[in-house]
């Protein structure tokens, strides 16, 4: 019969506790803090002198069949158990609040990463020394979705120590001591304040239990305080939050069932130190939940600037490994030799950044630093006591104003650039064996060399399929890319932007870094392929375009410059429904210029033959057509973007043939725009421009309405110059060839006030830029044949009279104004 589990004692029985975890024979709990060097070297020596019959490990249950790849010898960490899920069917009922829609499933994901110096990492490795049973005995992620993926938080989770951290008791003992985080004060106590003064001899098993029984009572004696002080009694519940009672419940089912499996041996339990002072003392409840196909776990490499932004900046894994390195040849001082090593090696970093920093500087900072170390009570030197030493050795001025190189130096040097690896058995990340079979179909270098791809898309369908894998890269922001001399990645028609569409080829500089890895590990969840991924990304983005004509086409265009051609119908129908229901003529022309483009394009864009495009076309076109009197009360600040859209309406009209579009219709609507009261001048001077053209209209009528503008009152007078520039958009023809209107215009603007002609100036500079300047010669020498004046200059001539009062006038001015000054 098993021995019934001792109940947990009074809150003030703060020892009591402690002594009767430690006194367990059958369970050895060992508390750690994720990624602490020193907890997992006492780990390591303890579990080679206890040899345990199984080691238990906080992570998820589910990836207990990975732990064989784990540990495998040809996996060299940092790796990550990486767990996703997409839920597709709503199960947990968060689509639409975790996502975009209710039609697009939320996704769940949660990192679970090791390093070398991960106590349960160290853990798994020396328990496959010593022979031990592995596994994990953490809820999956499925499992955990309903604890603690609330509609309010994040879909990733990370493993970390938030529960210590943020407890009152942690919170009145940090204001004590003058800590500045949760980091600093654990490093104090328990990474430098650790290690024992003298080390036992490794063959010596008592002393190396009782070191190991050291450590494990501070860690418990902490971690108790930080759960239970200050709680109201009873503890029938040890900890507020439902879901960490559920996940303590499996977890000491699963160490029931090690220990009903191995009655003989002890069963050593490795999890958070939170965890560690509640599992002795409460009941087994298995979690009961259903396998899911949904739920992807796997094991992957990692890296440290990844596990950095994971934390965010919480640690610094450079630092650490540095540390690890000297526990593990034995130093007596692991963190002094760390520092000072970094000391050294942030100097150099510094100067890279064009830092002043010198030899001396950094003997000044490691004297700095020790000195730090004992006024605040440490035996060696620590990563803050490091970080003020440089900020006070290196930084020469305002820390605001001159730190910024040295915390960037300090920054890099300390997180490192390591990037783990994990055996092959494991299998791959299947988006990772998709981009990297890729990249040998294509031929794309991943040696990290800087290359330069030239496409010609017109001629070879393999630049054309390669052009689509470099855009779906691009779109899913993976970090493939360097600089051309135009420092930007890619040269080449753009048909999103419309820019550079006069050329021909393409151009890619492709530059592989370690980052690629990092960002495909975090699209995982996307899908199996970047194809795939791709099309998820561009689904997610269509909600947000509903009901938006020119954005949902954008999205079009995308799907078809990356050749998503299986997505290209249900992309389409996402246009065709937001065409539906917009009603602003400024985003339905920009989606028609979009898809007449797309038809100009079919055959470098996957589209040839889609009868589909041109049937919108002429949809695009008719509904533009019906909304386009809003022009006539278009807004200033969108006046320069109508005109435009305006432009390419009438040129679309005018040129595409892929289909017959009405243009009776559109010199109705315009004629309608025309009608309106109070209309915008510059829509106005389209309009009129664009009745002109399609001989809708006369010169006379062009000048007459001109003329209500100059003769008008002073309001005006001032629109005059905004009327010409739409005039001169769409019609510039009428201005060149009518001496009827030049002669007006001319006659009215001359007998202008000077004041009002200097408020109009600006619109007039602005219409006239319209014409070319062949064009400009032409106007200027028929104005000058206008008023008679001539060409020929008579240098010998006498100044003309009014020339000279002048310039008399404004030479008297300039002298009263310098007297005055």
């Amino acid at each position: 019969m098993a021995a019934r589990k001792p109940k947990i004692p009074a809150a003030e029985e703060v020892m009591r506790g402690v002594e009767l975890i430690l006194d367990d024979p059958q369970v050895v709990y060992f508390p750690v803090r994720h990624f602490s060097p020193v907890g997992a070297w006492h780990l390591s020596r303890l579990i080679y002198s206890l040899r345990p019959a199984a080691i238990l490990v906080e992570g998820p249950e589910d990836a207990t069949p990975l732990i064989e790849h784990l540990v495998n010898p040809q996996t060299r960490p940092p790796v990550t158990i990486f767990s996703t899920y997409t839920d597709d069917k709503n199960v947990f009922e968060h689509n639409g609040v975790l996502s975009p829609a209710p039609d697009v499933p939320a996704r769940f994901r949660a990192w679970w990463p090791f390093t070398a110096w991960s106590p349960e990492y160290v853990a798994l490795v020396a328990g496959q020394a010593v022979g031990a049973s592995l596994s994990f005995i953490d809820l999956p992620l499925t499992a955990r979705i309903p604890l603690f993926h609330l509609p309010q938080r994040t879909q990733t989770e990370v493993v970390g120590d938030a529960d210590l951290a943020q407890s009152a008791y942690f919170e009145a003992l940090r204001r004590k001591e003058g800590r500045r985080a949760f980091a600093e004060f654990w490093e104090t106590h328990f990474e430098v304040g650790g290690l024992p003064d003298a080390p036992a001899d490794p063959i010596d098993e008592a002393a190396l239990r009782a070191e190991g029984r050291r450590y494990r009572q501070a860690a418990l004696l902490f971690a108790w305080c930080a759960r239970y002080a200050g709680r109201v009694l009873p503890l029938d519940q040890p900890d507020p939050s439902p879901g960490t009672a559920i996940r303590e419940g499996h977890m000491r089912a699963c160490i029931d069932a090690a220990l009903k499996a191995h009655p003989q041996r002890p069963v050593l339990v490795v999890t958070g130190a939170f965890h560690s002072v509640a599992l002795p003392f409460i009941k087994k409840q298995k979690s009961k939940h259903k396998k899911d196909k949904q739920l992807e776990t796997l094991l992957t490499r990692h890296s440290f600037p990844a596990l950095a932004r994971l934390y965010d900046l919480e640690r610094l894994p450079g630092y650490q490994a540095a540390v690890w390195a000297a526990l593990e040849v034995g130093d007596l001082t692991p963190f002094n030799t760390a520092s000072s090593q970094f000391i050294v090696e942030i100097m150099r970093a510094s100067r890279a950044e064009k830092a002043a920093v010198s030899t001396a500087d950094a003997v000044g900072a490691w004297h700095v630093a020790q000195n730090l170390a004992t006024i605040r009570g440490a035996r060696e030197v620590g990563l803050y006591d490091l970080l003020d030493a440089v900020q006070l050795g290196y930084v020469k001025g305002d820390r605001r104003v001159m730190g910024g190189e040295i915390e960037r130096a300090a920054r890099r040097v300390l997180i490192g650039a390591a990037s783990g690896v994990v055996t092959d058995a494991a299998g791959q990340l299947p988006i990772s064996g998709d981009f990297y079979r890729a990249c040998r179909a294509f031929k794309l270098d991943v040696t990290g060399a800087n290359k330069v791809v030239r496409l010609d898309l017109h001629k070879q369908r393999a630049h054309r399929e390669k052009s689509a894998f470099l855009h779906r890269c691009a779109f899913l922001e993976i970090p493939f890319f360097g600089r051309l001399d135009n420092d930007a990645p890619f040269r080449g028609p753009n048909p999103i932007t419309g820019q550079d569409m006069h050329l021909i080829t393409e151009q890619w500089a492709v530059c592989w870094g370690e980052a690629v890895d990092e960002r495909l590990l975090d699209i995982s969840d996307r899908g199996a392929s970047l194809e795939l991924a791709a099309a998820a990304v561009l689904r997610e983005q269509l909600v947000g375009c509903r009901d938006h004509a020119e954005d949902s086409a954008q999205r079009l265009l995308r799907a078809a410059q990356m050749r998503l051609v299986d997505l290209f119908d249900e992309v389409l129908d996402a246009v065709e429904a937001a065409v539906a229901g917009d009603n602003q003529f400024l985003s339905l022309v920009g989606a028609l210029t979009d898809f007449v483009l797309l038809q100009a394009y079919r055959d470098t864009m996957a589209t040839q033959g889609h009868a589909r495009v041109t049937q919108t076309v002429q949809a695009l076109f008719n509904k533009s057509l019906m909304v386009l009197p809003q022009l006539a009360h278009v807004s200033e600040q969108d006046q320069a973007k109508a005109l435009d859209r305006f432009q390419a309406l009438v040129r679309i009209a005018l040129t595409f043939e892929g289909a017959r579009l009405d243009r009776a219709l559109l010199v109705e609507r315009v004629e309608e725009m025309l009608a309106e009261e109070g209309g915008n001048p510059a829509a106005r001077g389209a309009g009129f421009g664009v009745l002109f053209s399609f001989g809708a209209i006369s010169e006379r009528a062009i000048a007459l309405e001109l003329m209500s503008y100059l003769q008008g009152a002073h309001d005006r007078v001032v629109e005059a110059g905004r009327f010409l520039e739409g005039l001169f958009m769409n019609a510039r023809s009428v201005f060149m060839r009518s001496r009827r209107l030049l002669r007006a215009i001319n006659q009215v603007i001359g007998a202008l006030d000077w004041a009002v002609f200097k408020q109009i100036l600006p619109d007039l500079r602005r219409a006239f830029t319209q014409f070319i300047p062949t064009e400009l010669d032409g106007i200027a020498a028929r104005v000058s044949e206008e008023i008679g004046w001539s060409d020929e200059v008579d240098l010998n001539a006498p100044i003309p009279e009014g020339l000279v009062r002048v310039a008399a006038k404004a030479d008297a001015a300039i002298c009263a104004a310098l007297e005055g000054g």
